[in-house]
C-alpha cells in the first residue's frame, strides 16, 4: 500500500503562490546536457585542468571554480603589491578561467535551442511572488526576458543602475508597468553575476539572445570572476555565501524568510544543500509542495527521505509546528516547461 499520494499540479496550484525554489532538475528538464556530475569533473574529464591546479583543488578540498579563481587572483594581487616575482599564479588563474569558460560553453545551450520553452517557463514562474533559483545557468533569466514583451516589467531581480544590486529592493514587489510582480533571486549566484577586480558585484548585460557568448567573452577579456557557487559541501557553500554581499543578502532575507507556501521543483535535497533546507525551515513555512518523477521506481523512498529530512530539520531549528508536505507530479500540465 502506498503511503504518499502524488497530486497533479492542477489539484494543488491554488494553495501555492508565494515562493518557488528551483533545483538542478529544473535545468535538466529543459536541457539534457545539464545532467553532468559537476563542472569540475567535466573539465577534468576532457583534461582541461592543469595538474598543478588539480593539486590545488585537492589540497583545498573543493571543486568550486569561483573559490579557487578568487584565491589565485588575490594571491597575484598581494604578490604584485609586495613586489614578489610571480608569473605562475596569473598564468594558472587564466588557465582555470579558460577551463571554466570552455566547459560551460560545451554544456550550456544557446538561446535558440531552448527558446520554444521559455515563455511556458515564464507562465509558470509568474504565478509566484518570489523565485529562488539554485542554478547557475541562464534559463530563468532568459524566461524573464522572453516574458517582458507579453507581460511588461513583471519579473525583477533587484539589479539597477549599471548592474548594481539594490539592497532596498522591497518596493520592487509593487507592480509597475505590469499587472503583477515576481522577484527573482539566485542564492548560489548565476552566470549573469560577476565580481570585479576591486570586489564590486555586478550583473552583466547584453542582448539576451547573445548573453551567453557575451558573458564568456567578458570573462576572457576583462578581470571579472564569475559569481556562482556551483559545487562543494554545504558548509563550504555557506562560507562562500557569507563572503558575498549579494549572496548573503539573498540567504538572510529570502531563503531564511517566513512564508506561507513553498513549491520545490527539481531539487534532490542532497547533503550539499543542507544550508538551504535549514534556511527555509529556520523562520518557518506552513505548506511545502515537492515535485517527484512518477516514472521513478523509488518514489516512496524519496518521499519518505524528504519527509524525514524536513521533520528532522524542524527539530534541529526547534520548530514546534510541523509544516504540511505534499508531493506532485513533475510532468503535470502547467508545471515548469510543461504547457498547461
Amino acid at each position: 500500500m502506498k503511503k504518499y499520494r502524488i497530486f497533479k499540479w492542477e489539484e494543488i496550484e491554488d494553495k501555492f503562490t508565494d515562493k518557488l525554489l528551483l533545483g538542478n532538475g529544473a535545468s535538466r528538464a529543459v536541457w539534457d546536457k545539464f545532467k553532468y556530475i559537476s563542472l569540475y569533473e567535466e573539465a577534468e574529464k576532457v583534461k582541461r585542468i592543469d595538474p598543478r591546479l588539480a593539486k590545488l583543488f585537492l589540497d583545498l578540498s573543493t571543486n568550486d571554480f569561483e573559490y579557487v579563481l578568487r584565491l589565485l587572483s588575490q594571491t597575484n594581487r598581494v604578490n604584485q603589491i609586495l613586489q614578489i616575482e610571480d608569473k605562475d599564479t596569473l598564468k594558472l588563474y587564466r588557465n582555470l578561467k579558460r577551463a571554466l569558460i570552455e566547459t560551460i560553453h560545451e554544456i550550456h545551450p544557446k538561446h535558440e535551442q531552448v527558446e520554444s520553452q521559455l515563455l511556458v517557463i515564464a507562465e509558470f514562474m509568474k504565478r509566484f511572488d518570489t523565485i529562488l533559483s539554485l542554478n547557475y545557468d541562464l534559463l530563468v533569466y532568459w524566461a524573464m526576458m522572453e516574458a517582458k514583451e507579453k507581460y511588461g516589467n513583471w519579473f525583477k531581480d533587484g539589479f539597477i543602475d549599471e548592474g548594481r544590486f539594490d539592497n532596498d529592493y522591497e518596493p520592487l514587489r509593487v507592480p509597475f508597468n505590469a499587472d503583477g510582480a515576481t522577484l527573482v533571486f539566485y542564492p548560489h549566484g548565476n552566470l549573469i553575476l560577476a565580481t570585479t577586480s576591486v570586489g564590486a558585484e555586478v550583473k552583466l548585460k547584453a542582448d539576451e539572445k547573445l548573453l551567453l557568448e557575451r558573458i564568456l567573452d567578458i570573462w576572457k577579456k576583462e578581470d571579472y570572476i564569475p559569481l556562482f557557487v556551483s559545487e562543494g559541501e554545504t558548509d563550504v557553500k555557506l562560507q562562500a555565501i557569507r563572503r558575498s554581499n549579494y549572496l548573503k543578502t539573498v540567504y538572510d532575507r529570502e531563503v531564511e524568510a517566513k512564508t506561507d507556501s513553498l513549491v520545490i521543483y527539481g531539487w534532490s535535497f542532497g547533503a550539499q544543500d543542507e544550508h538551504i533546507l535549514r534556511g527555509i525551515i529556520h523562520k518557518g513555512v506552513d505548506r511545502i509542495a515537492i515535485s517527484v518523477h512518477t516514472t521513478s521506481s523509488n518514489i516512496e523512498s524519496f518521499c519518505g527521505t524528504v519527509d524525514y529530512k524536513i521533520a528532522t530539520m524542524q527539530l534541529t531549528v526547534k520548530k514546534k509546528e510541523q509544516c504540511k508536505i505534499c508531493f506532485f507530479d513533475s510532468e503535470s500540465a502547467g508545471v515548469w516547461n510543461k504547457a498547461a
